[in-house]
Formats: C-alpha cells, sequence, structure tokens
C-alpha cells in the first residue's frame, strides 16, 4: 500500500512537463511563493501527507519509477537524483518523510534558490538519517542553463562551510573535481556520493 504521498513542484512557469508523468491519484501543489528555497518549505506546509515528493518542473519519469522511489523510501531516509557536484541529492527529486523536513527544519531560505538542496541533505545525514541516490539518468530532463554566477557559486560555498564545518572536506574536494571536469570537458556524472 502506498503511503499517503504529495508532491510538491517549486516553479514560475506557466507549462510545468513534470505534470504528466504524476501519477493521478498523487495530489500535487505547484508552488510559486517567492525563492526557490521559500517555494519548497511553503509547499511542503500545504500538503498534510506523510511522503513528500519535491520535483523540478522539466522531468518525465515512468509511474513505476515513481512508486518505486515511494517504496523505498522509510522514516529514516532521504531519497533522490544524486546532485552534479557534491553527490548529494538534488531538488530535481528529492523524497522523504514529514518528520525529516520538520527535524532539520526545512530548507534554509537564506540560500534562495541555490543549494537548498546541498544545505537539507547535510543536514539530514548530520541529523542521522540515511542519505541515498538514484542515478540521473532515471529521468528525462530538458537542460537549460544555469542562472547561478561565479560569485554566487563562492558565496553559497562559503556559506555552507561555514554553517557545516565537518563537511568542508566533502564540499571543498567535490567543487574542485566538478570545476576540473566542467574545465576539460568530461561530463560530471561520476562524482561519488557521501554517505
Amino acid at each position: 500500500m502506498t503511503p499517503n504521498t504529495a508532491v510538491v513542484i517549486p516553479s514560475i512557469k506557466d507549462e510545468i512537463r513534470t505534470l504528466e508523468s504524476i501519477p493521478e491519484d498523487v495530489p500535487v501543489t505547484v508552488e510559486k511563493t517567492g525563492t526557490l528555497n521559500e517555494a519548497r518549505n511553503h509547499g511542503v506546509r500545504e500538503t498534510d501527507a506523510d511522503v513528500i515528493v519535491i520535483m523540478d518542473d522539466d522531468i518525465a519519469f515512468s509511474e513505476e519509477l515513481f512508486y518505486s522511489l515511494i517504496d523505498r523510501v522509510d522514516q529514516d531516509t532521504l531519497l533522490g537524483v544524486k546532485d552534479w557536484e557534491f553527490g548529494l541529492v538534488a531538488g530535481r527529486v528529492m523524497v522523504f518523510h514529514r518528520k525529516l523536513w520538520e527535524d532539520v527544519g526545512g530548507f534554509d531560505e537564506q540560500l534562495r534558490s541555490h543549494n537548498g538542496d546541498t544545505d537539507f541533505s547535510i543536514k539530514a545525514h548530520r541529523a542521522g538519517y540515511d542519505v541515498l541516490t538514484v542515478p540521473r539518468s532515471l529521468f528525462d530532463h530538458e537542460e537549460h542553463e544555469r542562472s547561478i554566477t561565479t560569485w554566487d557559486r563562492v558565496w553559497r560555498l562559503g556559506y555552507l562551510c561555514t554553517k557545516h564545518p565537518r563537511y568542508v572536506p566533502l564540499l571543498l574536494s567535490n567543487t574542485v573535481a566538478y570545476n576540473i571536469r566542467l574545465a576539460t570537458g568530461i561530463k560530471p556524472d561520476r562524482i561519488h556520493p557521501h554517505k
């Protein structure tokens, strides 16, 4: 039996590709309020579901995949698509129980629209939750230009390192590896997950 589940899609778009893939019996909130991390938090607050699925607005997937992700998540797990830079869970797809979100204090709204997923993953790991990833290749994603500047990256990395000093080696080493891969034209798909 599928637990009480709801999907939250933070988006300011009028056409949301992801809606076409979500099973009809699953409630969906398209949240347009505030920055990305504010929208994530607001969407979670607006639903009373036990299991929350955060999704980007530009992905496609099978119904079987959706339900298999839900089945893999228990009260002690954060599950999602592996991120590009740190090997943690990316906001493209995140699945967790409401209690986890409450325990870690939700998404850090100071980070506005980038790295809230990284911070959320670190907070979950610090709180003793299992942080598990699935390959990005399971989801069809419409590629687009990233809007984050170099200065934004530096500021956010400094913020994360200050907030999570124990994770500085992970954050710095993976940032260097990621940027070397980008500079050499190697796709950054092989960054190792943190556990």
